[in-house]
């Protein structure tokens, strides 16, 4: 096997500013600086031992504007893998990792096979977030993409690590849909704190005893609205109210 053949490479790509270059360097180096420098193309290669044999993986940090189309479409299509970034505090940066999924589908018949990860970065500005993590799961999980998907935040260290766990992960199976560990769980008990408040809400009736409340979870937002009859020996009509 030639040096060429154990050579991997990891081609980041995303909108400029949302943090490529920080995500890669915290991992690589451990190091966060907060002075925006535009980035036009890096290369770190990196030696590792994955399954007992020695493997080069050569992480590519792309420019975030287009300005060398041609240079991004090269990326692209030497790429062993991608690492897709957009800023939980900008819909356009998302809008944009939508975009370059759609051009490297375009432009690699494999592109089911190739393992990629979305990160959303910037977790630390939660309250200037844009991109709800609910609908960047959905999108991964959906729309014929990667399947794999992190929320990080490179200033605080948070979750980096996870983003190359997930795309090992990516790499030994690509197909498969592959979320947060936590995001499934997280999910769950917002589904269950729902339906204990619709439970309750369910069984209140309101002070003059002439009408209650129910709440829906999203779950149930597009069923029919149901109207709760009521019993023969009550004297007066109890109207249905739906939040």
């Amino acid at each position: 096997m030639t040096e060429q053949d154990q050579r991997n490479r990891v081609v980041f790509l995303g909108a400029g500013g949302v943090g490529k270059s920080s995500i890669l360097k915290r991992f690589l180096f451990n190091t966060y600086s907060d002075t925006y420098l535009e980035t036009v193309e890096d290369l770190y290669a990196r030696e590792y031992t994955i399954q007992g044999a020695e493997v080069i993986v050569d992480f590519l940090d792309t420019a975030g504007k287009l300005v060398f189309p041609a240079m991004r479409r090269l990326s692209i299509t030497t790429a062993h893998a991608f690492i897709l970034v957009y800023s939980v505090t900008s819909s356009e940066t998302f809008e944009e990792v939508k975009r370059l999924w759609e051009e490297i589908k375009e432009a690699r018949s494999n592109y089911e096979d190739l393992p990629c990860v979305v990160v959303g970065n910037k977790v630390d500005l939660e309250d200037n977030r844009q991109v709800e993590k609910f609908d960047a799961l959905n999108w991964v999980y959906n729309d014929e993409n990667c399947g794999a998907f992190v929320e990080v935040s490179a200033k605080n260290d948070e979750s980096i690590k996870e983003v190359f766990k997930l795309l090992m992960e990516k790499a030994k199976n690509p197909r498969a849909k592959i979320n947060e560990p936590f995001m499934p769980r997280r999910l769950s008990e917002h589904s269950l704190e729902v339906q204990s408040q619709a439970e309750v809400s369910a069984d209140k009736t309101s002070e003059n005893g002439s009408k209650f409340s129910r709440t829906r979870s999203l779950i149930r937002r597009g069923s029919k609205p149901k109207i709760r009859k009521s019993h023969a020996r009550s004297h007066h009509r109890q109207d249905c109210g739906i939040s």
